[in-house]
């Protein structure tokens, strides 16, 4: 009888840490299962989604199961060029065209997906303001390749790099230039909090629960200019 006691004695710390072992497992899964769904998800959203196609959703939004309702909601929209249905499949949701979905991995786990948009806006003037808007700056084209003499360039024209009384590209003092989104000619826009927008910002977020009573997530943020200057 004390034989059988030890031994069940013995057995308790390994049945513990087989069942450690199991659920460290299981919460490395799905941290691999979420990181694989947001990149995926960025990955085409970055290279796939057209700019115009996603803009910011009105009021608040709630998961697809009703909880966690929240502002800054993207939406997505259909052009002739692009059907948004397969993006948002990546979400997981099958049901409206909202930044929003349910996936679920192989063992039964749910995770709540939500993707969140911050356009950056433009001011309505040709005075960029660094504090209010995003502004690019860019050095003009050098001075010493626009000298010219009778039509044609004076630098890099003789073994001697330049001729007698021209100036050398280091003479040259360059002074930096800065535009803002309506001086490169991007559109007013037709969406409330998107005018003369020319980058948007995208915070993913993705939910589950693992164990049942422990929330845990994973977020992303990622940033898509429009370059294409197409509202």
């Amino acid at each position: 009888m004390a034989a059988l006691l030890i031994l069940a004695f013995a057995f308790i710390p390994l049945v513990g840490v087989i069942g450690t072992g199991t659920s460290d497992t299981d919460v490395t899964n799905s941290y691999i299962f979420a990181q694989t769904a947001a990149r995926s998800i960025l990955e085409n959203l970055l290279d796939s989604v057209p700019f115009e196609c996603v803009h910011l959703e009105p009021g608040t939004v709630a998961d697809l199961d009703g909880s966690n309702a929240e502002d800054h909601v993207a939406r997505f929209t259909d052009t002739p060029s692009y059907q948004v249905a397969s993006f948002l499949a990546l979400l997981g949701n099958k049901t409206d065209q909202l930044g929003r979905g349910t996936l679920t991995d192989s063992r039964g786990t749910s995770y709540a997906v939500k993707l969140l948009i911050f356009p950056v806006e433009g001011l309505d003037t040709n005075i960029p303001d660094p504090t209010q808007e995003l502004v690019l700056t860019y050095l003009p084209r050098p001075l010493f390749e626009q000298a010219n003499v009778g039509g044609h360039p004076a630098w890099y024209t003789s073994d001697e790099f330049v001729p007698p009384g021209v100036n050398r590209p280091y003479d040259y003092e360059l002074n930096p230039i800065q535009t803002n989104a309506r001086n490169l000619g991007v559109p007013f826009g037709t969406n409330a909090s998107e005018r003369y927008c020319m980058m948007k910002r995208f915070l993913l977020r993705i939910r589950w629960r693992m164990p049942p009573n422990r929330e845990r997530f994973l977020e992303v943020y990622t940033a898509k200019a429009n370059l294409s200057r197409v509202d």
